[in-house]
């Protein structure tokens, strides 16, 4: 823990690229999951939980690439997974990007955080097609 936190104060001192990045990461996971939380609707037995090409309800004729592929149905609970998702990615992965600057440098550090926030914004707009609202 004491490597964490004198990581934490190079980063504030030294690298304020990292630290925006770090902040940024923390932010859109956050905002993933209060959007996660708020926007299920729990009243249902079932939802949508994925989407694929293949899917139970195919969404018009074979030769339709705007309405091919298709939604599973499942239990509100498996899509509870986001919520879980955005606190790994705020929390851990950010104390995660600490331990790789303090090892492996500045360069490996902002790499890792950048494709943190990629997963950040891959995982908000699946959820947001799963809810409908894309």
């Amino acid at each position: 823990m004491r490597e964490i936190g004198n990581g934490f104060r190079k980063i504030f001192r030294k690298d304020k690229k990292i630290l925006i990045l770090m902040f940024v990461l923390f932010i859109a996971s956050g905002v993933l999951a209060l959007h996660a939380l708020f926007h299920f609707k729990v009243g249902g037995t079932t939802m949508y939980i994925g989407y694929s090409d293949i899917g139970e309800f195919s969404g018009g004729e074979f030769s339709s690439l705007w309405n091919s592929g298709g939604y599973r149905t499942g239990g509100w609970m498996d899509v509870a997974i986001f919520p879980i998702l955005a606190l790994i990615l705020g929390v851990f992965h950010n104390l995660l990007a600490v331990q790789i600057y303090n090892r492996r440098g500045k360069g490996y550090a902002e790499a890792f955080l950048i494709l943190s926030l990629i997963v950040v914004v891959g995982a908000f707009l699946f959820l947001l097609r799963l809810l409908g609202e894309i």
